[in-house]
């Protein structure tokens, strides 16, 4: 349902929700809004909401009942929709689509009970001045609505003018925000203690900048944790000054000292030495944020399958990330049966194989095959919904 109604029937329902002094609810079935009269509205006692709000929720905005209900909860204080509709007023005229209002709404009910002169207007220029406007700044709210509830000039104007001396322009500014609130940045007792402590140990400059934009939940954690988090990192030998220190840091902090012994352990149950399991840590620092359960899955097919050497996999962890069912196999099947129809000139790793996106691997290992392509297509598509498939067409090939 459209949110834009006629001013006219907007102030027919206030005048009729004010007629009504005790708590009545407007029953939704019994008419619809878009029809021309509200002579159909039948009324129904209850004491668990005000007297309009499920009806005007759902008439009006075109909220899903059951979301509607859910969200009147919170607006119990509500007596007559003025506020509602100078709210919906205002979003409307700033660009926002019907989907950001429903997603703000259902997420945080309470923006209709906002002042809007004296609290989304100064909120919305804010950041307009960034650069966030119209239905940008609809989509942005939608996902992030609890920004909403933080002060101004307390909170949102000192916590950007802070991250600005770092971030140093409005669209980093902005990229941050779009994948985390630095609203609710902690600057004097977290963010600055822990700049200063990153910049004590050589990350400074264009790296701490990265660091902020990658990884910006990263410095608004307790300082103790963080001085844990980097003597960890030190201990395995990476760079401070390298583009993939900051990558571990955020690894590190992702994981307890349990889980990493966990994963440490994993790995020796296959026979790999701390410095193999370092070394392909330093090549693929994602391999140790792996799920045990993906690990066991990827370890039992390269190794007990495939045979794969350990020190193979030390070198090209990688293997270890892929999906298996999605990637690693359906490309190992098909360069199965081209080596067996010796299609292929020179051999080639699956390593290699795997580091090709789809559009070309297809190219160099389907497409250009000419009367073959087709089947080799088939095979390939068919691996990904059946690995063991490529018994049957290899049985085929051979009959062939």
């Amino acid at each position: 349902m459209a949110l834009a109604k006629p001013q006219s029937l907007f102030r027919l329902y206030c005048v009729l929700c004010r007629a009504i002094p005790f708590p009545l609810h407007f029953s939704t079935k019994a008419f619809s809004l878009s029809s021309s009269s509200l002579a159909a509205y039948t009324i129904g006692i209850t004491s668990s909401s005000p007297p309009f709000m499920v009806s005007f929720l759902v008439d009006i905005v075109g909220l899903p009942k059951e979301s509607a209900i859910a969200a009147s909860s919170k607006l119990l204080h509500l007596k007559t929709p003025e506020k509602l509709i100078s709210v919906l007023d205002f979003l409307k005229a700033n660009g926002f689509q019907e989907t950001h209002i429903h997603n703000i709404i259902r997420k945080r009910p309470l923006i209709l009970a906002t002042d809007v002169d004296n609290t989304l207007k100064p909120k919305f220029k804010f950041f307009q001045d960034l650069g966030l406007s119209g239905s940008d700044l609809g989509g942005f709210l939608s996902k992030n609505p609890g920004i909403l509830s933080y002060n101004t000039e307390k909170r949102a104007i000192p916590n950007i003018d802070f991250i600005k001396k770092y971030l140093h322009s409005n669209e980093n500014i902005l990229s941050v925000l779009k994948s985390n609130s630095a609203f609710g940045y902690d600057v004097d007792k977290r963010m600055l203690p822990n700049i200063k402590f990153m910049e004590s140990q050589g990350v400074e400059g264009s790296n701490l900048t990265a660091l902020l934009l990658s990884r910006p939940r990263l410095l608004d954690q307790n300082p103790s944790r963080l001085k844990q988090i980097t003597e960890k990192v030190k201990e395995l030998g990476i760079d401070p000054g390298s583009k993939m220190y900051r990558h571990v840091l955020g690894i590190m902090s992702s994981m307890s000292n349990g889980t990493w012994q966990r994963k440490i352990e994993f790995f020796k149950t296959f026979g790999w030495s701390e410095e193999d399991i370092l070394t392909a840590f330093r090549k693929l620092p994602a391999v140790v944020a792996l799920s045990v359960e993906k690990l066991q899955k990827a370890m039992a097919y390269l190794v007990k399958e495939l045979k794969f050497d350990k020190n193979y996999l030390v070198l090209h962890p990688h293997l270890l990330a892929f999906s298996l069912e999605g990637r690693v196999i359906p490309r190992h099947n098909l360069l199965t049966v081209l080596r067996s129809r010796k299609l292929l000139k020179m051999d080639v790793r699956l390593s290699t194989v795997c580091l090709l996106s789809e559009k070309v691997f297809l190219e160099r290992y389907v497409l250009r095959f000419g009367g073959e392509s087709e089947n080799l297509l088939k095979i390939y598509k068919e691996s990904k919904e059946n690995p063991r498939i490529i018994d049957e067409f290899m049985h085929l090939y051979q009959a062939s």
